[in-house]
């Protein structure tokens, strides 16, 4: 640090080069948010002082001459450019005086200075300013060169006492050493970093477009996520890109690690360079990581500096005292580690991965040992620790480095691998860690194999005879314990059992948020969602609802496949509430979560919930219903929870019929049979075979003991469509006071889960009913009111009052064949024939054969 001035000396010329606003070269990004930071339009007084921090090739200086050039008031703009020559009070100070605007530079006040060298050059040069009446801004580029003491103090004084006229924008790669914490806490400092300069993904458009170059989404985002918007990587890019493919580039390339080389490390003694290259096989490093790995006890004061002087070395957010390369960087001192030691690669893997077990960080410990090529260590690590990782959230990261590990023969290991794989709905991943593997004689594996087992049952559909083999949870392990309450909790949903099913989730919960197990909670929470809703008790699907997306959301776990439940009881929700945007960006969400292969109720769930949410707008209803159909079918063997199968069949049914199918509806009757046997919801479905086809009586009969309460609903939305059933058969037969109490006892069911969707799908028959009775609900009224204004008003047809013969008409209709070839099909006459063809013109809104085939199309009725 020099310190030895010309005492008499008070100003030297300075280059004309070193005053002028840097020439700006093209093509150019115009970045509006950039240039309304450096303006101070982000708030509503623009501070003193601007403080631009970046590392080399962060684009401080484009950003701020192109912002300069384009203010209204360029002329008011002075710039001084410093290089190693200014770093003196004389330096400094000749240059801001020759900087400043002709006519506002005090020069008169000048002679009167006292020497440069001295404290009191300073205070005397700022008093001087402070009589400039014209605004003006003054920038200060490369402001990190700057190391003298007295210079720095002078400097550090204009930072404090900026005059009223002057605006002061410092730009460099580093803080100049002077206090400034003092005038951000008052307000008074504005700090643009490299956060704020880095170019966002639509500005990296614009960049190759002014180019010339054409590059696609993919390509430019995997650019981006190995430049993370460095300015200098991008323009690198583009010479790349000019003439090999997106995907080779990378901070090894040649004209990228002569940059690096140059203009980041190139200030960096060997020292340094050697320490960087060693720890480069970190994704993230602390001091202590560090010694270990470079062999380097100054391990923690390189990376501070490193991160001071902004040399693509970061802070990682929210972990003390730890660091990150920047993805370029990291590249380009890989390559150095393969070029000048590649053997080293493999001990500095393994000293980390031995550093990272000492320190309890399990998944960071595997994910080094898995690259040293430790087989033994990586397989210790996952039968010790790897279930609570699997718990804690880290599954994912676990199954993706077993699988390129050769297979564990540790059955403790292989059980964890196996259940990180169906975690990740991988089936096959999950059987090849368990391929081979015996079930050992210890309890833990033992235990841990019967979870594994009961979870693969989930997917194939033997629950029941999976959990007699669970273990009670009290092994002493908490983590096992846990997930033996997780899976049984599950298990037992799936099998119908809600009450027990939510005593084990919830003590999976508490024990998982007790744990900081936050993907036990996760999938707690979401499973207590679905039991909620098997329950039909809403606030309970609300409380759970929130709370696992609240978890999913501050660990950005929203498109994980835990979250697909949850998404889709939401979904169904919001649908029976009749809020269809909420219903379909449920939908969405749930199917983008969905993986390659999910637990049989999950899928089925999922599935389900996307028909019944678009088969009112879809273009072709009858494909939506095939699908759906189809998926049911492929379910007959495997085993689906009962109150997912009650829950959506009814509906399911009623699409079928609506598209002109009433052999599926039928068969639906069948398939419910065989999984749930005798229940309220098989008498619904039967009730509704009964009533299309014109059989009003023995869809009555089928219905009274349901209505009765003597035979069980899986659902109690079930109850809701019954009565709703019963009131428009007994108001066909005339009887509206019968008919207005059935429709009572609907709307006391329906009214605690809010449940409007029901009335929605019964039309026109239902809000009659509603309309006549208006007034006559006692409390109920209310209710009563708000489903009516539910209700589609009638339309000039009504295809949903069609009957069962009308219906079976109707697919008749496109084909060639006469009226009387159809009654001759049908067994009726032509008469009948013609009866039904006016009733199915009259509830279709049109007056001929051939507008009938168009509406019905349109409406999905064939």
């Amino acid at each position: 640090m020099s310190e030895r001035h010309d005492p008499s000396e008070t100003g030297r010329p300075v280059p004309p080069p070193k005053l002028r606003v840097p020439g700006m070269e093209a093509p150019l990004v115009e970045r509006d948010r950039l240039h309304a930071c450096l303006d101070g339009r982000t708030t509503t007084t623009a501070p003193p002082v601007t403080l631009v921090l970046g590392p080399a090739g962060a684009g401080k200086t484009t950003a701020l001459a192109l912002w300069a050039r384009r203010r209204s008031d360029s002329t008011r703009v002075a710039w001084v450019t410093l290089d190693a020559q200014d770093d003196s009070p004389v330096g400094l100070w000749s240059a801001i005086r020759e900087a400043l605007p002709a006519g506002l530079a005090p020069r008169d006040r000048l002679p009167d200075l006292p020497p440069a060298t001295t404290p009191e050059f300073a205070a005397a040069v700022i008093a001087a300013l402070d009589h400039v009446t014209t605004p003006v801004h003054l920038v200060v580029d490369d402001v990190h060169l700057l190391t003298d003491r007295i210079a720095l103090h002078g400097l550090e004084l204009l930072v404090r006492h900026t005059p009223k006229s002057l605006r002061l924008v410092l730009s460099g790669r580093s803080a100049p050493p002077v206090r400034l914490s003092r005038l951000r806490l008052e307000g008074r400092l504005r700090l643009v970093d490299a956060r704020d300069l880095a170019f966002t993904r639509a500005e990296a458009e614009e960049l190759f477009a002014g180019h010339r170059l054409r590059v696609t989404a993919d390509a430019l985002d995997a650019i981006m996520a190995r430049t993370e918007g460095w300015t200098a990587g991008l323009r690198l890019a583009t010479l790349v890109l000019a003439e090999s493919a997106p995907a080779e580039f990378s901070g090894a390339l040649p004209a990228v690690a002569d940059y690096i080389t140059e203009e980041i490390l190139g200030d960096y003694d060997e020292q340094v360079r050697d320490f960087l290259v060693a720890t480069s096989v970190c994704a993230e490093v602390c001091g202590d990581l560090g010694a270990v790995v470079a062999e380097q006890p100054d391990a923690g004061r390189f990376l501070e500096r490193l991160s001071r002087d902004n040399a693509l070395v970061s802070a990682v957010d929210g972990a003390d005292g730890w660091y990150r390369y920047h993805p370029l960087l990291r590249d380009h001192l890989s390559a150095e580690l393969d070029r000048g030691a590649p053997h080293d690669r493999k001990r500095s893997h393994l000293a980390a991965a031995r550093w990272h077990r000492d320190a309890g960080r399990a998944i960071d410990a595997l994910d080094h040992a898995v690259r040293a090529e430790d087989a033994t260590l990586a397989a210790e690590l996952v039968a010790e620790h790897g279930l609570r990782e699997v718990l804690r959230g880290n599954g994912d990261r676990l199954h993706d480095l077993v699988t390129s590990t050769p297979r564990m023969a540790c059955g403790a290991a292989a059980a964890t691998a196996a259940l990180a794989a169906l975690d990740e709905g991988d089936l096959a991943g999950a059987d090849w860690s368990l391929d081979g593997v015996e079930v050992g004689r210890s309890p833990r594996h033992r235990a841990l194999s019967a979870v594994v087992r009961l979870r693969r049952a989930r997917f194939t559909g033997d629950l029941t005879d999976a959990l007699r083999t669970l273990p009670t949870p009290t092994t002493g392990d908490v983590a096992l314990d846990l997930a033996i309450r997780l899976e049984r909790g599950i298990a037992t949903l799936w099998l119908g059992d809600h009450r027990a099913a939510e005593q084990e989730l919830r003590a999976a919960l508490d024990l998982a948020s007790r744990e900081g197990l936050d993907h036990a909670a996760l999938v707690a929470s979401v499973h207590l969602t679905a039991a909620a809703a098997a329950r039909g008790d809403t606030v309970g699907v609300t409380d759970h609802g929130d709370r696992s997306m609240a978890i999913a959301a501050a660990r950005g776990w929203e498109n994980r496949p835990a979250c697909v439940l949850v998404y889709a009881v939401l979904a169904a929700e919001a649908h029976r509430r009749l809020d269809d945007a909420l219903a379909r960006r449920m939908v969405t969400l749930a199917a983008e979560a969905l993986p390659r292969h999910a637990d049989r109720t999950v899928e089925l769930a999922v599935a389900a919930v996307e028909a019944i949410t678009t088969f009112e707008d879809a273009e072709d209803p009858h494909a939506v219903v095939s699908a759906l159909w189809k998926q049911w079918q492929g379910f007959s063997e495997p085993y689906v929870a009962p109150h997912l199968v009650a829950s959506v069949v009814p509906t399911t049914q009623r699409m079928a019929l609506r598209v002109g199918e009433p052999g599926w509806a039928g068969d639906m009757v069948t398939h419910v049979e065989a999984v749930l046997g005798t229940c309220g919801e098989l008498a619904l479905l039967q009730a509704v075979v009964h009533s299309q086809r014109g059989r009003a009586a023995q869809a009555r009969k089928v219905l009274e003991p349901v209505l009765r309460g003597e035979l069980p609903v899986v659902v109690p939305t079930t109850l809701v469509d019954a009565w709703l059933l019963e009131a428009g058969l007994v108001d066909r037969e005339g009887n509206s006071q019968q008919a207005h109490e059935a429709l009572r006892k609907a709307l006391a069911t329906a009214e605690p889960a809010d449940a409007l969707r029901s009335f929605h799908n019964a039309g026109k028959p239902v809000r009659d009913l509603l309309a006549k009775g208006a007034g006559r609900f006692g409390r109920l009224d209310r209710f009563a009111t708000a489903v009516l204004t539910t209700v589609p008003t009638p339309r000039t047809g009504d295809p949903d009052s069609l009957t069962g013969r009308e219906r079976a008409l109707l697919v008749e209709l496109p084909s060639m064949r006469t009226a009387e070839e159809i009654a001759d099909s049908m067994y009726v006459s032509i008469n009948t024939v013609k009866t039904h063809l006016r009733g199915i013109y009259r509830k279709l809104g049109v007056s001929q054969r051939r507008d009938a085939v168009v509406v019905a199309r349109r409406l999905g009725l064939i």
